[in-house]
């Protein structure tokens, strides 16, 4: 059996920030629409063009798939005379539904037909909640089904029928119908309007100069034409309007979408990108997703204020917005370097039975270590974290390593550049005043003043010490009444009201620990909160 030779096309986009709108056109089913159409299949293919040569030899063997069959010439001949062929883009020659009909097109047909039928009857039947659910469900099975068909003739590895003949023709039409639909809009029958980005089944094209509802014309425009050029059920649809538009690169872009001309308010549309990505953690998702809507939004003084005042204040931040959150795979080369690993090592280390099932996320944070430290190093549980007072978050790795890439990534192109400056001031607990220490030489020379500013600075001390005490038995009572490896409880951060500039200082501010089916452990915690 020969190896696959195609693949989708996946244009190299023109990264920028588009001010003017952009059309989202979208095949419909691309892959199936096209086993349809072509009568593509098992059943209706003759091998490739190249294999003909062997049918005039004396042997006739073609090979096909994993086997070898003996073709009758005189039916290839009749075949041909009556234009009963069809040669795909990678040269495999198929029969015409005229010929016969495959059996892949037939079920991909009944399995469309019945996707219609069902959501016909989800859509009236929305009076029932739960019946319109069900439907739902079933209409979108059903179209999981029907795409995933063509992976069944592509699974060479792990599939019961792998045929490369047949796969790469399915990815070779498909491929040339989203050129033939790129070459027609770039032809300039739609005005200035030209294709900056196409992957797979989807294209983006921008419109310079246009409104939004011009916008919305064009892409009708564009969507009916090439439909018209190709045999149904291939049909290209006007997915959605995005604008503004940041395009990153492959695969990575976020802007205000807006799916019908009457929208007014379009819905924040980000795909690849941090926001909607689960390997990172809450902090970077949200401020930059807070950041791209005040761009979207044309308020760029409002951004770069909420940008300062979110890098100023982390330590007025929760704690779950520092957890990373990442998949254990298990099988880690030993050399990997890998916190999840780490992480699981020390589990087993305390319980062989204690180990992260595969595909269970971690948690775990990144604390500040010794001067010249590994990252690796610096790893720790959140449960560790909040039991050793001694621990302390690394701020700036995560501004540095995390925050600020990301907004690197988005706003280069706008063009607006960020910048942060780690403070290396601390303002005096007495007066505010800035410096490097905790009292300025001005209170140090006052001995009065200094006298009742310790005596507060000490008493805060021993409040906030009362209360990670309190939090630590609510912690413990948890471990022994959910279990060690039980996940399911919140760990809410909140900070004391009772002084922000030594609350600005501490590295834990109240943490309190509530799981979601528990009510006594969440009266405890407001009773804790009305003491302070």
């Amino acid at each position: 059996m020969c190896s696959p030779e195609t693949l989708p096309l996946t244009m190299e986009p023109e990264s920028g920030f588009y001010r003017d709108p952009v059309i989202v056109l979208d095949f419909q089913s691309l892959y199936p629409s096209i086993i349809i159409a072509y009568n593509y299949c098992f059943t209706t293919c003759l091998g490739k063009v190249s294999h003909i040569e062997n049918i005039c030899s004396a042997n006739r063997i073609i090979e096909f798939g994993g086997l070898e069959y003996n073709c009758p010439i005189d039916d290839i001949a009749s075949m041909l005379a009556t234009k009963g062929l069809h040669i795909s883009p990678t040269g495999a020659i198929f029969c015409r539904r005229t010929v016969r009909k495959g059996l892949m097109p037939v079920m991909l047909e009944e399995i469309l037909n019945t996707r219609v039928m069902v959501k016909k009857a989800a859509k009236d039947s929305k009076k029932d909640r739960r019946l319109s659910r069900i439907l739902e469900a079933r209409q979108m099975a059903l179209k999981l089904i029907a795409n995933v068909t063509y992976g069944y003739s592509a699974a060479n590895f792990s599939g019961r029928m792998p045929c490369v003949e047949v796969a790469d023709a399915i990815v070779g039409k498909g491929r040339e119908t989203l050129e033939q639909a790129i070459k027609l809009v770039d032809k300039g029958a739609y005005g200035n309007s030209r294709v900056i980005y196409g992957d797979t089944d989807s294209m983006f094209v921008v419109c310079p100069g246009a409104t939004r509802a011009e916008a919305f014309d064009i892409g009708k425009r564009i969507a009916d034409d090439v439909t018209k050029i190709n045999p149904n059920p291939v049909k290209l649809k006007l997915e959605k309007i995005m604008h503004p538009l940041i395009l990153e690169s492959k695969k990575r872009y976020v802007g205000m979408s807006y799916e019908s001309i009457n929208d007014v308010e379009g819905i924040f549309d980000a795909k690849g990108i941090e926001t909607v990505r689960r390997d990172t953690c809450p902090l970077v998702s949200k401020i930059l997703e807070k950041a791209l809507r005040l761009l979207f939004a044309n308020e760029i003084n409002r951004m770069v204020r909420y940008l300062d005042m979110q890098l100023s204040n982390l330590p007025l931040l929760p704690l779950s917005d520092f957890i990373f959150s990442r998949e254990y795979r298990k099988s880690y080369a030993e050399s990997a370097i890998v916190a999840s690993k780490l992480i699981a090592e020390k589990r087993k280390a305390i319980c062989p039975r204690n180990e992260p099932e595969v595909g269970e996320r971690v948690p775990y944070i990144i604390v500040s270590g010794e001067p010249n430290s590994t990252l690796i190093s610096c790893v720790r549980e959140p449960e560790e974290f909040i039991l050793d007072r001694r621990l302390k978050i690394n701020f700036e790795y995560y501004v540095r390593r995390q925050v600020l890439p990301s907004l690197h990534r988005a706003l280069d192109f706008v063009p607006l550049k960020i910048e942060w400056r780690c403070p290396t001031t601390v303002g005096c607990y007495n007066c505010k005043a800035l410096g490097t220490q905790l009292w300025c030489r001005k209170c140090i020379n006052d001995p009065k003043a200094l006298l009742l500013a310790m005596c507060d600075y000490h008493r805060e001390r021993r409040l906030l010490a009362q209360l990670n005490n309190k939090c630590r038995n609510c912690l413990f009572a948890l471990k022994y009444k959910l279990g060690q490896n039980d996940r399911e409880f919140l760990v809410i951060c909140r900070t004391l009201s009772f002084s922000k500039n030594f609350a600005a200082q501490c590295k834990i501010k109240m943490l309190v620990a509530v799981p979601f089916r528990s009510r006594y452990f969440m009266n405890v915690c407001l009773s804790l909160q009305a003491e302070v």
